[in-house]
């Protein structure tokens, strides 16, 4: 079967890898839902190892093969979706979710993932490595960005192992990294408000080769707001941790209901 470049097919076909992923999944007693599940390989591996297995799959030919695959298995359902625009909440379900993602909706699935994280409860994915070295980027790196702080607001994530681009069919232009993401219950730096926080971020990182004070100029009223915090009003958005943003925003509401 030819695959679709324009849906970014790509699978994993090195089997030392796909046992390294299978033997890193804690799933038992878990159902999961797979995003993407291609020819069902690994799915073949997965329902044999959790309780129940949801198969996510947007190409109808891919489709027709899952059904015919696991016809005779009571626990799975093959289901006909792109995943952005499927209903995790419709299943009922707290989920475990596992997929290798086309790098086009990378970006899209981690705002889907954490908008519907109080249905999931940890998600093994695998992205292309470039885009896996942002998502856990530290403050004061060339990778740190509006993603790394935003998904690290909500969720721990942490990198299980890289997988060279030759593991997969047909071979991309560069390497993949498998990751555990688990999100938080709470966040570990709470923000009053998080949709200010986000804005914050978004302003900083919008702006990043300004300083701090400028880039986020229409939020501060007071002089002396980062020197309070004790954080350098000349740094720049990639030298701004985490929680200091979250400081940052949490001082901009509270001079906000001081001023009502």
């Amino acid at each position: 079967m030819k695959l679709s470049h324009s849906l970014g097919q790509v699978f994993l076909t090195e089997k030392n890898y796909i046992q390294k992923i299978i033997n890193s999944l804690d799933i038992k007693d878990e159902i999961v839902l797979e995003i993407g599940s291609g020819p069902g390989e690994i799915s073949a591996a997965i329902c044999e190892r959790c309780k129940f297995l949801y198969c996510i799959e947007f190409d109808p030919r891919f489709v027709g093969v899952l059904e015919q695959k696991f016809k005779n298995k009571i626990n799975v359902k093959v289901i006909h979706s792109d995943i952005l625009k499927f209903s995790i909440y419709d299943l009922g379900e707290k989920l475990v979710v596992f997929g290798n993602v086309p790098y086009q909706i990378s970006n899209s699935l981690i705002s889907y993932l954490t908008e519907n994280r109080t249905f999931i409860k940890k998600a093994f994915l695998t992205f292309q490595k470039e885009f896996v070295d942002k998502l856990i980027a530290k403050a004061g790196t060339k990778d740190y960005s509006f993603l790394s702080c935003f998904i690290q607001y909500y969720a721990g994530i942490e990198k299980v192992f890289d997988i060279p681009k030759g593991a997969f069919t047909p071979v991309p232009k560069i390497d993949s990294s498998f990751i555990a993401l688990d999100f938080y219950d709470k966040p570990l730096h709470k923000a009053e408000d998080e949709n200010l926080l986000l804005r914050v971020m978004r302003g900083a990182f919008g702006q990043r080769r300004k300083k701090i004070s400028n880039s986020l100029s229409k939020f501060i009223a007071t002089q002396d707001f980062f020197s309070s915090l004790k954080i350098d009003p000349n740094a720049r958005a990639e030298n701004i941790s985490l929680k200091e943003y979250v400081d940052i925003a949490n001082k901009i509401s509270g001079e906000k209901l001081k001023r009502r």
